[in-house]
């Protein structure tokens, strides 16, 4: 099977087959379960080495600077070798990594090897949405990117609730063995059920001059440009919580690791509500208009929130409540606007999706770093910088 436009040598591969949504969720969460499972243990980690929370703070914006130019190496090598090597080499490169965060001797030694983690880790985002732009017709492709986001949701719903009650019996520590053996899981499972999807191998797909080429085509499309903007401003908005939501419930409003576990679950399980919504309506809205009505719920929400928390004050109902409303919002605008950047490029989805996942992941990673400049425990900093990254992506989506 070959795709028009895929150049000149490409080679065949096999013929694409269908992939368990299950597994393709499996792939995708493992950059929310790095982070969101050992969230709450940044107040002990920083207390353990005797780091600040802007120290601290890399672990969590570090393994965003690795997982970004990390998503520009693995879509070029799944084009030009494959999905299924390059995913089992992300893998295991994930496995080896969290062990050695398991047994960093320091914090600079444990944000090394969150880096190596990252690089790992981003072989599931790329190579899933790579592997839906093979696999499935384009009017499906947002429904089944929510119905993978929706599933994957549950990993930061689940994951500090799990982190805590970790964190309680067992110390930080414990929280990367089990991500260990989480990545040994999904290793398994990959080696035995992972087909090969890529309709065609490009020999050309990891040149420099191609690579340029590429980008140039990127940066021309009016649509690629759009949606990775607007999935870009989305994300950045979720990160600030991700970051900075553990020490304004923690330490601002003096909830215990196990109690924020619970809390921040709550909130990433209204992801899973928007996004099993999301996927029911996907397919009779379309992708655009989608878009435009999740980038509204969020930014009503954002604005809401802050105006919310400067009249009120902090409290669980104004730290949490908001956010959980702006979850929904992101349910439904991030898988479409995924689904519309990756859309328009059949013949190269692997390397259209490293675009999109640097661009997303890397400014999310430079703006989680100068949140934790100005991160305040009464938790203005944080409204602050959500409300303004929601409007300026519901601006982005009313261009579409």
């Amino acid at each position: 099977m070959t795709v028009e436009g895929a150049g000149h040598g490409a080679r065949p591969a096999r013929q694409a087959a269908p992939v368990a949504v299950w597994m393709l969720a499996m792939m995708t969460s493992l950059g929310p379960l790095s982070t969101d499972l050992y969230l709450p243990a940044l107040p002990l980690i920083g207390a353990d080495f005797a780091a600040s929370p802007a120290a601290v703070q890399w672990t969590l914006s570090g393994f965003l600077l690795g997982f970004a130019p990390a998503m520009l190496l693995f879509g070029p090598l799944a084009d030009r070798f494959g999905r299924r090597p390059v995913m089992l080499g992300g893998g295991l490169l994930f496995l080896v990594a969290s062990l050695l965060c398991a047994i960093a001797p320091t914090l600079p030694a444990l944000v090394a090897a969150r880096v190596l983690q990252a690089i790992g880790a981003c072989s599931g985002p790329v190579l899933s949405r790579a592997i839906v732009r093979d696999t499935i017709p384009e009017a499906r492709m947002g429904s089944v990117m929510a119905t993978i986001s929706g599933i994957m949701s549950l990993a930061p719903a689940v994951g500090p609730v799990l982190g805590g009650l970790v964190l309680a019996f067992f110390g930080w520590r414990a929280c990367f063995v089990l991500l260990s053996l989480a990545g040994a899981l999904l290793l398994l499972v990959l080696w035995r059920r992972l087909p090969e999807t890529a309709p065609v191998l490009d020999p050309h797909a990891t040149r420099a001059a191609a690579l340029l080429a590429n980008g140039a085509e990127f940066a021309r499309s009016r649509i690629f440009r759009l949606n990775c903007a607007v999935a870009t401003a989305s994300y950045a908005a979720l990160f600030g919580f991700i970051s900075g939501g553990t020490y304004v419930i923690q330490q601002g409003l003096g909830i215990s690791p196990a109690g924020f576990g619970l809390c921040f679950g709550a909130v990433a399980f209204s992801y899973f509500v928007g996004a099993m919504i999301s996927r029911s309506l996907s397919t009779r809205l379309g992708t655009r208009r989608m878009v435009r009505l999740g980038a509204a719920i969020a930014a009503a929400s954002g604005a809401l929130g802050l105006a919310a928390l400067l009249a009120f004050g902090a409290s669980l109902a104004t730290v949490l409540i908001p956010p959980a409303a702006t979850m929904i919002g992101f349910a439904f605008t991030q898988p479409n606007a995924m689904a519309g950047a990756v859309s328009p490029f059949p013949h190269m989805a692997g390397r259209a999706s490293s675009a999109l996942g640097f661009v997303q992941w890397g400014i999310a990673a430079l703006s989680g770093l100068a949140l934790a400049l100005v991160l305040d425990l009464g938790g203005v900093a944080l409204a602050s910088f959500t409300a303004g990254w929601t409007v300026l992506a519901l601006l982005l989506a009313l261009r579409l």
